[in-house]
């Protein structure tokens, strides 16, 4: 299997959002753990806008330096929003409605579909977002517990 770079795939992925097609894109990346696993999970684009996105919600953005990312929406403000990756404490934003590109709707763990929508996933994002401050030590104590697994 022949990997790609985000900066060369998004601009596709963004036509075929412009056309109304979702798409199911592999995980990359480790800035979305322990939500989101690299090589493991898979998550589906939408076409998304500023008005439907709320805290909790995983958005692909481009950056103003053309890269691009996915993270979660921390919060939103009138016309703008900030946004983290899970296994980070570092806030990015402000963020402007030009720069979304996609919405997740759902994540696939192997063949199965987790709308974002589940109340479970829901709570545990809720949570996740409070537990931003101390992430570090979660997750070295995570890392620690996954190398003795």
């Amino acid at each position: 299997m022949k990997k790609v770079k985000a900066n060369g795939l998004f601009p596709v992925v963004s036509d075929l959002l412009s056309q109304g097609q979702d798409v199911r894109l592999p995980v990359s990346g480790s800035s979305m753990v322990p939500f989101l696993r690299d090589a493991i999970d898979s998550v589906e684009f939408s076409q998304g806008s500023f008005d439907q996105i709320k805290r909790g919600d995983i958005v692909l953005i481009r950056r103003m330096n053309s890269y691009y990312v996915m993270h979660r929406v921390l919060k939103k403000k009138k016309d703008h929003f900030f946004m983290v990756g899970d296994a980070q404490q570092w806030i990015e934003g402000p963020l402007y409605p030009e720069q979304i590109i996609a919405v997740v709707p759902a994540i696939w763990r192997k063949d199965k579909r987790i709308p974002c929508s589940d109340l479970r996933l829901k709570t545990l994002v809720h949570i996740w977002l409070i537990l931003r401050p101390c992430r570090y030590f979660i997750m070295k104590v995570y890392r620690k517990i996954r190398k003795l697994i």
